[in-house]
């Protein structure tokens, strides 16, 4: 597998990784779905161009007048009928959310036509054409944008469009650091998730063919399917330089809340550099700065579930490689994979019970914390009550009261 292919396969799941980090497979879908991909060395064919007639009907929607809501039906109906859509569904609903604002002259409300499917990929491509399209950062205005897109069933598409509020602001300034440092104005809990958009987008626009001074060049970002794969801005590779040399680059620059939102996508860097072996990237993790061990065996959980769509016991078997004390942290984050890209907790609720002993207790508590992130909280007391007995007190503790913990 060339390079070029192998950081398209991993990007994959790097865009599903945050806040909804996370594939391009509907959370509808994923509750239908055994497990997928027999051979995690697959070979990745080239993804979608949005005028393939298979989702084109989609965003001629959009560009005749009709609604944003009607367009991903039409996708969700291609994506039923066809795997190649399926697995493409994330950057093809994020280019609809970018082309619905364009088409509406930067009318951000659309916002509210979105909706969870192929890993919020709709919430993430409207507030970035938002952004850019206001062409200057007001994040009180941002915030308020994101409140329109919340329901009465939970917080979970206020969560993915503060996500993709991270992506669009780092766009606008260019600069991690400043795009960090809006996110610390939003409120209490939001401002997590928008910082997670800001490591995605920050990362993602960086991975492609290392420069000759190790540092990795610009690539297309996936939000730039309908603008011809060209990448916005010039200084791409400045918005978060990564070193290829330093495994641990570039989060182990950042502390506290900077680092807990960075570190959830090293894995991915780290995975990479080891041709996306486990074991081997585990070990890496072993010898992380002594701060964030814990963080990377999380991270890599976290990627391998999302980017292989393997089973339980594969993800199991691929987290066992760690040390016995940590390996629990590397089953934490394929349960924070599991919730995001299934919002019922069906699936988390499967991976935790088939988890060893040692493992549960850490797996459910993880499960309640991002559920609670999704699910308002009577349903959050309803999911966490179908776990298996003797864990509905851990997966509570995660839920409440707001849940998440990085």
């Amino acid at each position: 597998m060339t390079t070029a292919r192998r950081v398209f396969f991993g990007l994959a799941f790097l865009l599903l990784a945050s806040g909804g980090f996370l594939t391009a497979i509907s959370w509808r879908k994923s509750r239908q779905s055994g497990p997928l991909a027999p051979d995690p060395r697959v070979s990745e064919p080239s993804p979608l161009p949005t005028t393939d007639p298979r989702v084109a009907p989609a965003f001629n929607t959009l560009r005749r007048g009709g609604s944003l809501a009607a367009a991903l039906d039409l996708l969700e109906g291609a994506a039923a009928k066809d795997s190649l859509v399926l697995r493409d569904g994330h950057q093809l609903a994020h280019a609809l959310g970018r082309l619905a604002v364009a088409e509406s002259r930067g009318d951000g409300s659309v916002v509210s036509q979105c909706r969870p499917d192929f890993a919020s990929g709709c919430y993430h491509g409207v507030v970035e054409a938002f952004v850019q399209a206001r062409g200057r950062v007001d994040m009180t205005e941002l915030e308020h944008l994101c409140a329109g897109a919340g329901n009465n069933e939970g917080p979970g598409p206020l969560h993915e469009c503060v996500h993709g509020l991270g992506h669009g602001v780092l766009g606008a300034v260019g600069d991690v650091e400043a795009a960090l440092h809006h996110c610390d104005a939003l409120e209490p809990d939001l401002d997590a998730w928008c910082r997670d958009g800001v490591f995605m987008e920050g990362m993602s626009s960086v991975l492609g063919v290392s420069r000759s001074d190790g540092v990795s060049a610009p690539m297309p970002r996936h939000a730039d399917m309908e603008h011809g794969g060209h990448a916005h801005g010039a200084g791409l590779a400045r918005q978060l330089p990564v070193d290829l040399a330093d495994p641990y680059s570039p989060c182990d620059r950042f502390d506290g809340p900077y680092g807990s939102a960075c570190w959830p996508f090293q894995g991915f860097l780290i995975l990479r550099r080891g041709d996306f072996d486990a074991a081997q990237a585990l070990r890496t993790c072993d010898r992380a700065p002594a701060d964030w061990v814990r963080d990377c065996y999380r991270s890599i959980g976290l990627q391998i579930t999302g980017l292989f769509q393997r089973d339980a016991g594969w993800i199991i078997q691929q987290c066992g490689h760690g040390r016995p004390s940590l390996a629990p942290e590397c089953g934490a984050g394929a349960a924070r994979a599991l919730v995001q890209m299934d919002w019922s907790g069906a699936r988390v609720a499967q991976f935790c019970a088939a988890s060893p002993t040692l493992w549960k207790d850490a797996c459910y508590r993880t499960a309640g914390a991002f559920l609670a992130t999704l699910a308002a909280p009577d349903q959050r007391k309803a999911r966490c009550g179908g776990v298996e007995r003797g864990y509905v007190d851990a997966c509570m503790r995660g839920a409440g009261p707001g849940g998440r913990v990085d």
